[in-house]
């Protein structure tokens, strides 16, 4: 269990691909910390449906930092419209594995092939109040490519700098009501965005990956 103080005064991590690469090959926790399922344990479900998202990583050379692809859904979603995400969703039966799950939905919701990344590993499962058991696949993307995005389900993407993501103090944890329920999650903002929930839980997971792997 993620001790949520601790974690918003942790340091800031800078790490290179190869060290990525490093810390996705270990052994992974099972699950990521969902500080919401200690708050809200009653609302959780225990018939998970299993699905994923890609986390793509990119060297950008006219800044020479690494860059993540985040996607804004689509306003006209039925579900958790305008929110910031990663390309990703549910785990269909004819899906030959998880990460081509990951993959599929990228390459549905913003057009970008499976030929354009290079897969880093994976991370625990993080399990979500909406039934999802999400597996996170990390993603070195090696070639840029045009998107193409599904106007169903994407509104638009951004690029943010990982070394902003991966800096806790970039971080805050949200307490409130929801639905007359008492609800907790981290949140990240950046330049107007406001990533919050699912996502930044599955960022501050890839963080304590990468930082357990330094101290091993």
């Amino acid at each position: 269990m993620v001790d949520v103080s601790r974690f918003l005064n942790s340091p800031a991590i800078t790490p290179t691909i190869d060290e990525i690469r490093a810390a996705l090959n270990g052994e992974a926790p099972t699950k990521i910390y969902n500080p919401d399922q200690k708050i809200a344990p009653h609302a959780y479900r225990h018939d998970y449906r299993a699905a994923a998202v890609l986390i793509p990583i990119y060297h950008c050379p006219i800044d020479n930092q690494l860059q993540v692809l985040l996607t804004q859904r689509s306003l006209n979603m039925r579900n958790h419209p305008g929110q910031i995400a990663f390309p990703g969703g549910k785990h269909d039966a004819e899906d030959a594995s998880i990460q081509y799950t990951a993959l599929r939905e990228t390459l549905e919701e913003v057009g970008l092939a499976p030929d354009c990344f290079e897969l880093l590993g994976d991370l625990g499962e993080y399990c979500s109040i909406s039934g999802f058991c999400i597996k996170p696949v990390v993603a070195e993307m090696t070639r840029m490519s045009e998107l193409s995005l599904s106007e169903e389900e994407v509104e638009q993407v951004h690029w943010v700098p990982l070394n902003h993501l991966l800096d806790p103090s970039n971080f805050s944890y949200v307490e409130r009501e929801i639905g007359n329920l008492k609800r907790g999650y981290f949140e990240i903002s950046y330049h107007g965005l406001r990533i919050w929930g699912v996502t930044a839980g599955i960022i501050s997971g890839l963080y304590q990956a990468i930082e357990n792997h330094s101290h091993d």
